[in-house]
């Protein structure tokens, strides 16, 4: 295959400098988007500037508390983003694969007879975010139909954790709070509830996954990226407690406990399986990794 124009958008963010990362010697182009999603025609003026043979699409506001605090803006970026793209690269009139990161947030409700969930459960979206990111979708397969240029994979990754992810998300935070108690001998952790299940991933795992998908993924198709595995964060942060080494009690904060939110969360890999993705990185040892890069 000659050399590739490949773009990556949010190629500045936690998980772009992951993905960025796997091109290290590659002859083809990787091009980041430095642009504010909502500056529509600078944003369309790009694209036909560098028609890109493939496009990774990650930028997005991803933080659920923020999205619940202001909506539009969530909706302007995730959605408005989005269709922006999509449009700019339909009227560049060059063939173009288009992988869109969506979040398995959209599962939202779901019996639990239906775990682990599949990509064909119907979502039903509780906050603002995953309601833009189920948006976002509809538009990335609507351009599939009727698009003659362009081919959208949607990627619905489940929790993925790994070095480097902003404090704002479960992990990290939990790691800063644990490695300052050890440090300055408190015996505190506050935390949120902790009765929720997630399905957590390294990241690095998670970008193997988006290559794969960009080079197997069926066109139209939506694709689970997950350990498979369901744990609890009760037993997340027990975990966290016990490599630090020290005896530390969780207290719970009201400010901390989220009203929008899946109680258990865990998918079927099956799809991605197929393709010949697996997990290589353990959630132990992932965390051993996290903790470790604490300062």
């Amino acid at each position: 295959m000659p050399p590739q124009t490949i773009l990556i958008t949010g190629a500045g963010g936690f998980v772009g400098r992951y993905l960025t990362g796997l091109w290290a010697g590659s002859k083809d182009n990787i091009v980041s988007l430095n642009l504010d999603l909502r500056e529509t025609e600078a944003l369309s003026r790009f694209i036909l500037k560098t028609a890109p043979d493939q496009v990774y699409h990650l930028a997005a506001q991803p933080f659920v508390p923020l999205a619940i605090e202001n909506p539009w803006e969530t909706y302007d970026i995730n959605v408005g983003g989005t269709l922006t793209l999509l449009e700019s690269l339909h009227r560049t009139k060059k063939n173009c694969k288009f992988l869109y990161v969506s979040s398995a947030d959209v599962y939202g409700l779901q019996s639990q007879k239906d775990l682990p969930f599949s990509e064909s459960l119907f979502p039903q979206p509780l906050n603002p975010y995953s309601g833009s990111k189920l948006a976002a979708e509809s538009f990335c397969r609507q351009y599939n139909n009727f698009s003659p240029y362009i081919e959208t994979v949607i990627a619905r990754p489940f929790n993925h954790i790994g070095v480097g992810q902003r404090k704002e998300f479960v992990v990290p935070n939990f790691c800063q709070q644990i490695k300052t108690a050890v440090l300055s001998g408190k015996k505190e952790v506050h935390v949120g509830d902790l009765s929720p299940t997630r399905d957590f991933t390294n990241v690095k795992d998670i970008v193997a996954a988006y290559q794969i998908l960009m080079l197997k993924g069926a066109p139209g198709e939506i694709y689970n990226i997950c350990s498979g595995i369901e744990i609890s964060i009760e037993k997340l942060i027990q975990t966290l407690i016990k490599i630090s080494g020290k005896e530390l009690i969780c207290v719970t904060d009201p400010e901390r406990v989220r009203t929008s939110e899946t109680s258990r969360l865990i998918g079927n890999n099956a799809k991605m399986k197929a393709l010949g993705w697996e997990p290589k990185y353990s959630l132990e040892e992932t965390l051993l990794e996290i903790y470790s890069s604490i300062s």
